[in-house]
């Protein structure tokens, strides 16, 4: 008897078998077919292919917007809370007010790019009203969660307020783990 596939395991077959050299047009659109409607890899399935939209580089398959927008919804129905994340990435350039609140509820659940995103949105004033304090604490945040960019972000604005000493401490903490940025900014 063989042993069942657990979810992570059956996505990653179906995205293997997709990029495999050998798989023919026709079994790459029946992969795609599978994964836009399974509902039983609680979401992942959904959230691979809004990440598909997103890479605008090299997407293993073609998704258009609203495919996009319908497959996050999918797994926010299927209780994947990743797609408050994916959600607020979709329309953050055109509903502001949906965007801030779907980054606010990827933050409540833990989403360590959210912290990052959350915080950059501070530092600058882009969704919310510009706060220097909220914004190094959630970076402060993203750090904790290993989130690499979120250093360069810390180090800039830490810069930015004359805050020199300690933009070089995360500096030297960010060089230790192996992390490369670009240098202190005197």
């Amino acid at each position: 008897m063989e042993k069942q596939l657990t979810r992570n395991e059956l996505l990653i077959s179906l995205i293997k078998k997709a990029k495999s050299p050998f798989t023919t047009i026709e079994q790459k659109l029946e992969v795609k077919k599978i994964l836009m409607t399974s509902h039983t890899m609680r979401g992942m399935n959904h959230l691979f292919l809004v990440q598909c939209y997103l890479d605008e580089v090299n997407p293993l398959f073609t998704i258009t917007r609203e495919e996009a927008l319908k497959q996050a919804d999918l797994a926010l129905k299927e209780n994947n809370r990743g797609a408050f994340y994916y959600l607020y990435l979709l329309l953050k350039d055109e509903d502001i007010v949906k965007a801030r609140n779907y980054l606010r509820l990827a933050c409540t659940f833990g989403n360590p790019l959210a912290y990052l995103e959350i915080g950059k949105s501070y530092h600058y004033g882009i969704l919310f009203e510009k706060d220097i304090e909220k914004a190094l604490a959630n970076y402060q945040i993203a750090i904790d969660c290993e989130v690499k960019e979120a250093y360069y972000y810390m180090i800039l604005l830490l810069n930015e307020i004359g805050e020199y000493k300690k933009a070089e401490g995360f500096y030297k903490s960010a060089v230790k783990k192996g992390i490369k940025l670009p240098g202190i900014v005197k």
